[in-house]
């Protein structure tokens, strides 16, 4: 019986594969869209890193190029070490380090076609652990099927999986696996390599992102309340130890206090979106964007095969018998949950700015919505009733289908901050400090692009006159710039 369930399975996760393959290589271009901020941060990364060795970089994400006029120079300050290189320090290195490694395991060139292949490779590991975990906490096929599909055609995992090579992306992969050896633990209590897996992928978790701290501090204390103190003293010392790297490497580049300052006021800038409005427009509009904010957050959770949590959770809330001590469920909550919405509360306005922010909910919504097909739908023999559920899981999937095919539509605009780009490259000689006069309503993210394609860092300006303030004090500096002014192009020497 075991052996036909497992080659049914495996059938399905062949097939799966091929699906995935054929709808999302269709999205895969060598070509980053200048709205991708994290694969331009990553690619920067990476050329640095391969340019002049990670080592060179304390194998961190740095996102500034070197040239002699590039040096302490950059739209988004964030941590310069003592030659000028800028880092990005709100997330562990880990992530960075596992992908320039299967970069140069498979010879793959630094562009953007290598990083949707790599994330294609997490989001197959992915689909596997969450397949197990299924497997683990349901006992149906039909469960496991429908939790996997849930959970690969939600439009936020097919975006993550394509397009946000990140932390919060990769840190999924290992949360998933963690959670799949933490239940094999608890199943099988005195297995060995069990045991062992269990730490590595959690110490792994540990140094790629910060939502691991969260499942330590949740399994530290539930092994201290069940007395397992052996346990609760190798996560910790796991978990200490994980962190005194993380601080070691981040604070050799410019120091302890500008690390930590670093996490906390990008916390604050977020959060200051908002002081902003409330000094414009008052109290009532900032209430107002931030309750927008938090609905649209909801929304995108919900969205695709997402809204099956409302369509089946919903009806049958009054039936409180299914959920009340019932371990599956507990351990959904315990374990899954309650983490997410920790870490989530603590970044809040990371949340509400970020749409990847919710996609660690769609691990929760997947197992939420499984439990009632396994617990509830299921044991119901009338084909009618499953057919019903089964035409409005169709109509999510392609739902999720279409919002993924909406995801960076190319967008001619791209072609100026190109034509921006080469004059930079071509023109500025490697001393030269590149201004950049952004015009009115500009968003600033786009000159990511341009420093990227352009590679040279910028100092950017809102308008020429705050430009001639820097500039009458600067006067020794040589400096090319350009100001977009929509229209055309000005350039100065």
């Amino acid at each position: 019986m075991k052996n036909k369930r497992f080659l049914f399975l495996t059938c399905f996760f062949i097939f799966l594969v091929f699906v995935l393959l054929s709808i999302t290589s269709s999205r895969w271009t060598k070509k980053t869209d200048y709205r991708n901020i994290a694969h331009l941060f990553s690619s920067i990364t990476f050329e640095q890193w391969d340019n002049e060795g990670a080592k060179n970089y304390y194998l961190a994400p740095v996102i500034s190029y070197s040239n002699p006029g590039d040096k302490f120079v950059d739209i988004y300050p964030r941590v310069f070490d003592s030659r000028g290189n800028n880092y990005y320090l709100s997330h562990p290195s880990g992530s960075f380090l596992l992908s320039y490694s299967l970069l140069k395991l498979f010879h793959l060139p630094i562009n953007n076609l290598s990083l949707q292949k790599i994330l294609f490779i997490y989001f197959i590991l992915s689909i596997i652990g969450m397949m197990i975990l299924l497997s683990l906490l349901f006992q149906k096929n039909i469960s496991i099927i429908i939790g996997t599909l849930i959970y690969t055609f939600h439009p936020l995992i097919l975006y993550s999986f394509t397009y946000y090579h990140f932390a919060e992306t990769i840190g999924l992969v290992f949360f998933i696996w963690v959670l799949v050896f933490h239940l094999l633990i608890i199943k099988f209590p005195d297995n060995k390599l069990y045991f062992l897996l269990h730490k590595i992928l959690f110490f792994c978790y540990l140094l790629i992102d910060w939502m691991a701290l969260i499942y330590a501090i949740f399994y530290i204390f539930y092994n201290i309340k069940q007395k397992n103190k052996k346990e609760a003293i190798l996560m910790s010392s796991l978990t200490i130890i994980a962190y005194l790297m993380i601080v070691i490497q981040y604070s050799s580049i410019g120091g302890l206090k500008p690390f930590i300052k670093n996490l906390f006021i990008r916390n604050l800038s977020r959060l200051g979106n908002f002081y902003n409005i409330f000094n414009i427009d008052g109290l009532w509009a900032a209430i107002k964007e931030f309750f927008r904010l938090f609905f649209q957050s909801i929304w995108n959770v919900l969205e695709g095969t997402g809204i099956l949590f409302i369509l089946i959770i919903l009806p049958i809330i009054n039936k409180a018998k299914i959920f009340k001590n019932d371990t599956t469920w507990q351990f959904i909550i315990k374990w899954v949950f309650l983490p997410i919405l920790i870490f989530s509360i603590i970044v809040i306005s990371a949340v509400l700015t970020h749409y990847i922010y919710m996609a660690k909910f769609v691990l929760f919504i997947t197992l939420a919505t499984t439990f009632v097909c396994e617990k509830y739908l299921f044991i119901d023999n009338k084909k009618w009733i499953h057919l019903g559920y089964m035409i409005i899981f169709v109509i999510t999937m392609l739902w999720g289908l279409h919002k993924y095919a909406g995801f960076y539509k190319y967008d001619t605009y791209q072609a100026n901050l190109d034509n921006q780009a080469n004059i930079l490259k071509t023109g500025a000689k490697p001393t030269d400090i590149c201004v950049y006069i952004i015009a009115d309503n500009q968003n600033i993210n786009e000159l990511v692009y341009v420093y990227y394609t352009a590679k040279r860092n910028l100092l950017f300006f809102h308008n020429i006159n705050d430009f001639n303030k820097w500039y009458e004090n600067n006067t020794n500096i040589d400096c090319f710039y350009i100001f977009n002014n929509t229209k055309n192009i000005i350039v100065n020497k």
